[in-house]
């Protein structure tokens, strides 16, 4: 229970927080904006002498940060310097302030583009809000959209999708793994899917994902074949004639099936492998700009 005193002790508390601020940093002091983050106090010291007020606090720093946010979009600046300091600061305050990490980790990939930092700041908010599935999911668009490490945005998709009890997320989930294009890979998102297709509850997304399902078998089959197609090239210094002569090495090789219910076709003049129903693998890949 708070003391009487406590809240007088906060206002002057922050009172000299704002007079170290504009003692510190004179161009704040003649625009009322936020530009250097070197004047912002320690989170943890913060937090100890908050005397039991911590999340009034946080809730006072964030504003600071929403402001600071606007203010940069708006004037369509680059510095982005205070942004992460700020939302540090908050969630040492309020360690569970999900939506707080989940923002800031936004705004620092999306509109200041600094990504360490952005998955600094969701790092932090995973551990200390597990149960919240946006966190791994901007942790894995981070990871696709800006880093291209699709196998670890894969990872970080399907936990969201757990999380959150949202199976739609499967599909995307999937589409990581077909850039990907690591067999290991192929094979954790096959059985996700499937746990998926079990989960859900609309004829039409059970249909996609049961479409996307043997899309990932496909992918996964003309994998392994444009690798063994590799290794011969190496080994023979030409490609092989045929599917079968690549098989030779089973005593009695059967035919491929085409997951997608078509054939799978080669040509040996090109080394490409192909489902007569998907086509090759293509995978789309996404660019930033």
């Amino acid at each position: 229970m708070a003391r009487w005193w406590q809240p007088a002790a906060l206002i002057l508390l922050l009172s000299a927080l704002v007079a170290t601020r504009l003692g510190l940093e004179p161009e704040a002091e003649a625009t009322a904006r936020l530009r250097n983050p070197a004047w912002l106090p320690n989170g943890p010291q913060l937090r100890t002498a908050s005397l039991g007020q911590r999340l009034l606090l946080a809730d006072a720093y964030w504003l600071k940060l929403v402001q600071y946010v606007g203010e940069t979009a708006m004037a369509k600046s680059n510095r982005w310097e205070a942004l992460y300091p700020l939302a540090d600061i908050v969630t040492d305050l309020d360690p569970r302030f999900g939506y707080a990490y989940q923002i800031a980790g936004s705004d620092l990939s999306g509109l200041a583009h600094r990504y360490d930092e952005s998955d600094r700041i969701l790092e932090k908010g995973m551990r200390n809000v597990p149960d919240r599935w946006s966190l791994p999911f901007v942790y894995g668009v981070n990871k696709f959209l800006y880093e291209r490490q699709y196998d670890v945005a894969a990872v970080y998709i399907r936990k969201a999708a757990e999380l959150g009890h949202k199976p739609h997320l499967a599909l995307l989930a999937a589409n990581l793994s077909l850039l990907a294009d690591e067999d290991a890979e192929y094979q954790v998102t096959a059985t996700f899917l499937r746990e998926s297709i079990a989960q859900a509850d609309q004829p039409e997304l059970k249909e996609d994902l049961q479409q996307r399902l043997v899309k990932v078998e496909t992918y996964s089959l003309l994998s392994r074949l444009e690798h063994a197609i590799a290794a011969f090239l190496k080994q023979q210094g030409r490609p092989p004639t045929s599917l079968r002569e690549l098989a030779l090495g089973s005593p009695q090789p059967e035919p491929l099936r085409d997951p997608a219910g078509g054939e799978i076709v080669y040509d040996p003049k090109t080394g490409e492998v192909r489902s007569s129903v998907l086509g090759p693998r293509h995978p789309l890949r996404v660019v930033p700009k």
